[in-house]
């Protein structure tokens, strides 16, 4: 027969073994949700690293493109500073060549998704000096096309021609 000591050894053994059993179960179940916790935390971090580094590119993009972007927004009117700068360098670049020149309806025209400044324009000077004063307008430093020109004789030596441009508005959505 079993002693009674023995079995207060026996149950003192089976209760610290539960305990124990007990502790072991609940430092696995905080190991795992410590885990997961360091699990979100390493994913947020490699967020974090990707998007500084996707940063870091595009800063470098936008350093090593400034120049270019500068270059093609000139091309382009973008205010109505712009727009009043545009039609002075028309005017200043008739005077001189020596061409008359009136300025008639300057009005913002959408079209296609796309404003542009549509200017009519009377010139009026030798054919020569009109002829190159339209090429010039085809060849200036905008965004631009000529949408209507009409040549008109007027006497032996004076021309009259009556041009349409129109230049692109930079728009931002």
């Amino acid at each position: 027969m079993i002693s009674a000591k023995t079995k207060r050894v026996a149950l003192l053994s089976g209760v610290v073994l539960f305990t124990i059993c007990v502790l072991v179960v609940l430092s696995i179940r905080i190991i795992i949700q410590e885990s997961a916790i360091l699990s979100e935390q390493v994913a947020a971090i490699a967020v974090d690293q990707s998007q500084q580094v996707a940063f870091s590119r595009l800063q470098k993009l936008e350093k090593e493109t400034r120049e270019k972007r500068e270059l093609l927004r000139s091309y382009y009117l973008e205010s109505q500073s712009d727009s009043i700068d545009f039609l002075n360098y028309i005017e200043q670049l008739a005077g001189e060549r020596s061409v008359a020149l009136e300025t008639i309806n300057p009005t913002e025209v959408e079209r296609d998704d796309s404003i542009f400044l549509s200017v009519e324009y009377v010139l009026t000077g030798s054919l020569s000096q009109v002829e190159s004063f339209i090429t010039l307008l085809e060849n200036i430093p905008y965004t631009s096309q000529l949408r209507a020109v009409n040549l008109t004789q007027r006497s032996p030596v004076l021309w009259e021609a009556d041009v349409t441009i129109e230049v692109s508005v930079l728009t931002y959505e």
